[in-house]
């Protein structure tokens, strides 16, 4: 058996082999309230042996300290140079992109291989099955921990055979500040369906209710704070049109808000017309055209049940509103009478939808264009932000190429390195679509790439429709969502070091990334500068 330990944000295959002089012993550097993570790489482990790992701090079990046995998923298709994946022909999400989508240069492997992902919790003992096991290790370090060096001992035990290993990690005075409020908003979407029938459970029933919870517990431990509700979710078409259901909306976000999470994304109250993506309209939620005088009524009925419930349980100042889902330039004339709609029916609530055109002034109050379209048109989304909107950013399908996004074929820095880029740019939130959603019939533990959801020849890369699996007592995480989850950790103490030492966080910042296609993908350099962020804080305030 040959073991050795591995950074967290190094990428690891089904197929990795330990090194010829495997490393025994890692560094970290870690401010309160973060998560101390290593892998266990395991080579040649007896199979169908009981593999037993454990952590001990001063001779004593580490009390909190939790293993995941992580399980490898499929990469079918590198995701294109473009977007999509490298066999999608037509690329109709960004018209006046001409960039070819193939090959691309920028993978950390040619598919097809499998990568390591998905985080199945274990007791700390397995049964290997294959040539190459991983583990991983996440020991949380409490806001309130002393600051200083702590050595935590591995074992690694087979039989009579063990293996010991080393993780040190130093605790800093910087403390990373609990979601909610406060801090940047960060929203994935998600499947309320899926959570039902990934588990197998009734909608809205006890059980589905209580798995609801567990999801939300971890989107919180992700750093999310954000949660959408979509129409359908809440409303019921009638003889009498729409009629909100109450109780549920009330329950859905008590359940959230007790879980952490603190902003109420009201879902979108209209989409394009027959679903096209050219279409130069958009229907109303359980109606007809938006902007129609029929639309009207439709739209005002909605909104004025979600007002009277906003209200009544004092939301307003959480609440966010989405029109539609990413406007073009096709349909700008229709979206602007739709958004003029919606703000007489719910005046005062501010607008967020992924808007992919800087020319539609006046429509929204916060911005989302995804990260190279931002970088593309910096100048007039910050003239947007002088005169008092905000610029979120987002990642989906698009970009592939070397821009940050979360996709499988893509080092796992990048995911981390979205939060980085936020504070680079001053940016104001993040949204993805993509927290579980799954195809119907799809396994997301055998299948990573997906056809379009809207049709055509594109194909969803591996990894965008999904940052957790659905794993048989509740949602697992992935190494994706956890190096993102790291990414915005980072973002609030540079926005700490930003308030107190302007320059120096600049310069901290400058260590890791330039641009949001400009970026360290050294796991070494990366951790150095997130050691030159914790010791710049260690400095009392210029």
């Amino acid at each position: 058996m040959r073991t050795e330990l591995r950074d967290s944000l190094e990428n690891l295959y089904a197929d990795s082999t330990v090194e010829a002089r495997p490393c025994r012993r890692l560094q970290l550097d870690l401010a309160r309230g973060g998560t101390a993570a290593v892998h266990v790489l395991v080579n040649d482990a007896p199979a169908g042996q009981a593999l037993r790992v454990s952590v001990r701090e001063r001779g004593r079990l580490v009390r909190g300290a939790a293993w995941f046995r992580l399980i490898a998923v499929p990469v079918e298709e590198n995701t294109g140079l473009t977007g999509f994946t490298e066999g999608s022909k037509t690329l109709t999400v960004v018209p006046y992109d001409r960039v070819p989508n193939a090959p691309n240069p920028h993978v950390v492997r040619r598919a097809p291989f499998q990568a390591f992902d998905a985080m199945a919790p274990c007791d700390g003992t397995v049964r290997p099955d294959s040539p190459t096991l991983a583990l991983r290790l996440q020991i949380p370090v409490p806001r309130k921990s002393r600051p200083g060096s702590r050595v935590f001992a591995i074992s690694v035990t087979v039989g009579t055979d063990q293996i010991k290993l080393e993780l040190a990690v130093r605790v800093y005075r910087a403390v990373i500040p609990a979601i909610g409020g406060d801090t940047l908003p960060y929203t994935n979407w998600f499947s309320y369906s899926n959570i039902a029938s990934s588990h197998g459970l009734k909608m809205w029933s006890e059980p589905y209710w209580k798995m609801l919870g567990s999801y939300a517990a971890l989107m919180a431990h992700g750093r999310q704070n954000a949660f959408w509700i979509p129409l359908d979710t809440v409303f019921s078409q009638t003889r009498l049109g729409p009629v909100l259901n109450r109780e549920r909306l009330r329950r859905i976000v008590q359940l959230f808000t007790a879980a952490g999470l603190h902003y109420i994304e009201g879902g979108h109250v209209a989409s394009r017309t027959g679903g096209k993506w050219e279409a130069e309209t958009f229907d109303v939620a359980f109606g007809g055209r938006a902007t129609s005088p029929e639309g009207n009524v439709v739209l005002g009925s909605i909104c004025r049940q979600l007002l009277e419930e906003i209200e009544r349980n004092g939301w307003r100042e959480r609440w966010i509103q989405h029109a539609t889902d990413e406007p073009i330039p096709a349909n700008a004339v229709d979206y602007r009478i739709l958004v003029g709609m919606l703000r007489r029916h719910m005046p005062g609530f501010p607008i967020l939808d992924a808007t992919q055109d800087p020319k539609l002034a006046g429509s929204v109050d916060f911005w989302c264009p995804q990260v190279q379209e931002y970088q593309r048109d910096r100048e007039a989304y910050e003239a947007h932000r002088l005169l008092g909107d905000r610029v979120w950013y987002y990642t989906c399908c698009y970009p592939g190429g070397p821009w940050l996004n979360r996709l499988l074929d893509q080092e796992l820095l990048r995911p981390a390195l979205i939060g980085w880029g936020g504070a680079l740019y001053r940016l104001d939130g993040f949204l993805h679509w993509g927290l579980n959603h799954y195809r119907e019939g799809i396994d997301p533990f055998t299948t990573s790439v997906l056809p379009n959801h809207g049709g055509g020849k594109n194909s969803l890369p591996a990894g965008d429709t999904h940052i957790v699996y659905p794993g048989p007592n509740g949602p697992w995480s992935s190494l994706r969502l956890e190096a993102h989850r790291e990414g915005f950790e980072d973002f609030e103490l540079l926005s700490q070091l930003r308030k107190r030492n302007p320059r120096r966080a600049a310069r901290v910042i400058a260590m890791a990334i330039h641009r949001f296609d400009r970026y360290v993908k050294d796991v070494k350099r990366f951790r150095a500068a997130r050691r030159a962020l914790l010791k710049s804080l260690e400095v009392k305030a210029l």
